[in-house]
C-alpha cells in the first residue's frame, strides 16, 4: 500500500491560525452539543492494545457529558483492568456492573439509568467480570445490556478495547452510528487501519468511520510527517499527553483534540467537514 503524496497529513486541532481557531471552536462545540432525536452509538476500538482506545474513548465521554445539556452514556466493552471504568474513576468490582439489575423494559429514564454508576450527567457500564483482568464483551451481549437502556440515552459510547477478528469488528460497526479506529501514531500503525476502512465502507449500513492516531511515544514530529494516500476516512491526531492515561485533566492542547474527536463522532463527519471541523 502506497500512502506517499499526492496526500494529506494528519489533523491536529490547534493548528489553525487564530481566527480559524475561534471558528473551530466554535464549531466543534456547536455539533457536540447537537440535539439528537434518538440515540447515537459511538464504537471506539483498536487493533492493538495500549494504542489508548480507553483514554480517548474517556475523554470523548467526559467532554460530551460537560458540554451536552442530555445525559451520556459510556459503556466498557473491553474488559479490561485499566479500560475505560478505571480511565473514569472506578476501581476494582465497581468496573463492572451487575447486568441482572438493568431493566428488561425500562418504561422511563429513571428505571433505564437506576443501577448505573453516575458523575453528572455522564452514567457507566461496565461489561465483563468482577474477578477477571480481561473479559471483553462480545457484540450479542453488548446489545442484551445496551439496546433496552440505550434509547434513553441521546449519546452512547463505547470502548470496545482492542479488536482483531473482521468478523467481530464487522459486528461492531454495524451497531454503531460512528466508528473510531484508534491507532499508533506511527506509519505501521496507520497501515494497519488503512487496509481496515475500505471493508468497514462496504459493510450495507456503513457507519462513520474516523481514524485517530494517539502520539503514546511522545514522537510528536515524527507522526506529523506521516503522508496519507486516498484513505476514505478522516484522520485526527491526539497528542502525547501523560495525564491521559493516569486519569487527570489533560493539556489544552490535547482537549481542543479530544473536542474535535467529538464533534466528528457525534456530529457526523459530512457536517464536520462542511462547518470546517476537519479539512
Amino acid at each position: 500500500m502506497t500512502l506517499i503524496s499526492p496526500a494529506r497529513v494528519p489533523v491536529t486541532a490547534g493548528t489553525w491560525r487564530w481566527g480559524e481557531g475561534q471558528q473551530f471552536f466554535v464549531e466543534a462545540d456547536r455539533l457536540v452539543r447537537t440535539p439528537i432525536a434518538t440515540s447515537r452509538r459511538v464504537g471506539v476500538l483498536s487493533l492493538v492494545g495500549g494504542a489508548g482506545a480507553s483514554s480517548v474513548a474517556a475523554g470523548v465521554a467526559m467532554l460530551s457529558a460537560r458540554r451536552r445539556s442530555s445525559p451520556v452514556l459510556a459503556v466498557d466493552a473491553a474488559g479490561a483492568q485499566y479500560g475505560l471504568g478505571h480511565q473514569l474513576g472506578h476501581r476494582g468490582v465497581d468496573t463492572v456492573t451487575n447486568v441482572e439489575t438493568l431493566a428488561a423494559d425500562p418504561q422511563s429514564f429513571a428505571e433505564a439509568s437506576f443501577p448505573l454508576a453516575r458523575s453528572g450527567s455522564l452514567h457507566y457500564l461496565g461489561l465483563g467480570h468482577p474477578h477477571s483482568a480481561s473479559w471483553p464483551a462480545d457484540s450479542r451481549e453488548w446489545h442484551a445490556s445496551v439496546a433496552p437502556i440505550g434509547r434513553f440515552f441521546p449519546v452512547v459510547i463505547t470502548d470496545w478495547g482492542r479488536r482483531r477478528d473482521l468478523h467481530a469488528i464487522a459486528d461492531i460497526s454495524r451497531a454503531s452510528h460512528s466508528v473510531c479506529l484508534i491507532a499508533p501514531a506511527d506509519r505501521t500503525g496507520l497501515e494497519q487501519v488503512a487496509a481496515l476502512v475500505p471493508a468497514l465502507r462496504h459493510e450495507p449500513a456503513s457507519a462513520d468511520v474516523v481514524v485517530v492516531l494517539v502520539d503514546r511515544s511522545g514522537d510528536g514530529a515524527g507522526a506529523s510527517r506521516i503522508h496519507l494516500g486516498n484513505l476514505d476516512a478522516p484522520v485526527l491526531r491526539v497528542g502525547f499527553d501523560s495525564a491521559l492515561s493516569q486519569g487527570s485533566a489533560p493539556r489544552r492542547r490535547t482537549r481542543a483534540a479530544l473536542l474535535q474527536v467529538a464533534a466528528v463522532l457525534i456530529g457526523g463527519a459530512a457536517q464536520a467537514a462542511h462547518v470546517g471541523v476537519i479539512r
